[in-house]
């Protein structure tokens, strides 16, 4: 696990929540999973949301956080959707991703922890109902898998820039 501050020697931007130009480009670089912390982490339990879908990616990065949590934190693993009361046929697409973190978290997961959809309207860009869904949370970290590229994905970006709690990337 590489930790790195959200800002550098330049002091803090004046977004709050950007990172700094050297943990840009360490975090382009890096194959390892990466912790960027913006505020203080509480020493008891943690509270985690982490974004998944169903690529193999999604699926190795909550691995990676369940190596991170401990048994008294909380653990929320969100699939954001398109509302799925609309289109029965989506709804059902989405029940093997929900199964399959639901059993995850049944057999490894900390106590304190479920699956959930969040929808967010059309036309919204998926990046955006994400930053908003944590920035409107409680939680200590949220947590993304991005894919293995130098360019981060327009998802990751924004998350990475905008999303005020501590950010752990599960790279591998």
């Amino acid at each position: 696990l590489i930790v790195m501050g959200h800002h550098g020697r330049k002091g803090p931007k004046s977004k709050k929540s950007a990172i700094g130009s050297t943990a840009d480009q360490a975090l382009r670089m890096l194959h390892y999973p990466c912790l960027i912390i913006k505020s203080l982490l509480p020493s008891g339990p943690r509270s985690y949301i982490m974004a998944v879908n169903d690529s193999t990616t999604s699926m190795r990065g909550f691995d990676i956080l369940m190596r991170f949590v401990n048994p008294r934190d909380t653990v929320v693993i969100v699939h954001f959707t398109h509302p799925l009361k609309y289109d029965p046929q989506l709804a059902e697409a989405k029940n093997p991703i929900k199964s399959h973190y639901e059993k995850e978290l049944h057999e490894i997961g900390p106590v304190n922890s479920r699956f959930e959809f969040a929808e967010y309207e059309l036309g919204v860009p998926p990046a955006d109902a994400i930053v908003n869904y944590v920035n409107d949370s409680t939680a200590d970290v949220f947590a993304i898998a991005p894919r293995a590229s130098k360019d981060r994905s327009s998802i990751t970006e924004a998350v990475v820039n905008n999303v005020l709690v501590n950010v752990l990337l599960c790279k591998n």
